[in-house]
C-alpha cells in the first residue's frame, strides 16, 4: 500500500510540474487572434494548454488521493469542483483551438450571431452561463481544495497560496478587457509557479516515503 502511495505521489508530482511547463509554453506562443498567418501557432498553443490541463487533472487527482483522509469534505468538494472545471476548460479550448478557426473562415456569420469569437463572449444568456461556469468553478474548486490543504498543513503554505491566487486570476481573466487578456502568460505564470512547486514537494514526499520503506 505504501509503495503504491509512493508511485502515485511521484507520478502526480511530475504531472503537476508538466502542468506549469506546458501552460507557460502554450501561453507564450499563443497569438491573441486566429488568422491565416498565425493559425499553426494558434493550434499549437491551444494543444500545449490542453495538455497542461490534462496533466493538471491527473496530478491533482493523485495529490488528492495521496492525502484524502486529511483533507476532509472541504478537500473532496474542492477536488470534484476543480476536476469539473478542468473538463470544461478542455472542451472550450478544443472549440477555440481547432473548430473555431474553420467555422470563422467558412461561416463568420455564425460566430457573429452567437458571439463565439476567440474571447468567447456568448450573447445567449444560457450559453454565457455555461461558458463562465468553467471559470467560476475553477476559482471555487481551488479555494476549497487550497483551503483544505492549508488547514491540513501537509505542504508549505507558500506554493498553495500561489496556486489559489493564480486560480483566482485565471478565473476572472475572461471577464477582463482584451488588452488585459493579452497578458495571459503573466497571469498563468503565478498559477504555474505554485503548481510546479507543489509537484516538487510531492516528488520529495515520495522519495522520503521510499527511504522509509527501504529501511523497514
Amino acid at each position: 500500500m505504501k509503495q503504491n502511495k509512493t508511485n502515485i505521489e511521484r507520478i502526480s508530482g511530475f504531472c503537476l510540474i508538466g502542468t506549469g511547463v506546458f501552460a507557460t509554453l502554450g501561453f507564450l506562443i499563443h497569438p491573441h487572434d486566429a488568422t491565416s498567418q498565425n493559425q499553426v501557432m494558434w493550434m499549437v498553443g491551444h494543444l500545449l494548454i490542453m495538455t497542461s490541463l490534462l496533466a493538471n487533472s491527473i496530478g491533482l487527482t493523485g495529490l488528492y488521493f495521496s492525502c484524502s483522509e486529511k483533507l476532509g469534505k472541504l478537500g473532496l468538494a474542492g477536488f470534484l469542483i476543480t476536476s469539473f472545471s478542468l473538463s470544461l476548460y478542455i472542451g472550450k479550448l478544443y472549440w477555440s483551438g481547432f473548430i473555431y478557426p474553420m467555422v470563422a473562415l467558412e461561416h463568420p456569420e455564425f460566430i457573429e450571431a452567437f458571439g463565439f469569437g476567440p474571447g468567447s463572449d456568448p450573447k445567449d444568456v444560457k450559453l454565457k452561463t455555461v461558458f463562465f461556469s468553467g471559470a467560476f468553478s475553477f476559482v471555487l474548486g481551488h479555494l476549497f481544495l487550497g483551503g483544505a490543504l492549508l488547514r491540513a498543513q501537509i505542504f508549505k503554505a507558500t506554493p498553495i497560496w500561489f496556486v489559489i491566487t493564480g486560480a483566482i486570476l485565471v478565473g476572472v481573466w475572461p471577464l477582463l478587457p482584451n488588452i488585459v487578456q493579452m497578458l495571459s502568460v503573466f497571469v498563468s505564470l503565478i498559477y504555474a509557479i505554485g503548481i510546479v512547486w507543489l509537484g516538487f514537494l510531492l516528488i520529495f514526499s515520495s522519495q522520503e516515503l521510499q527511504k522509509t520503506l527501504n529501511t523497514e
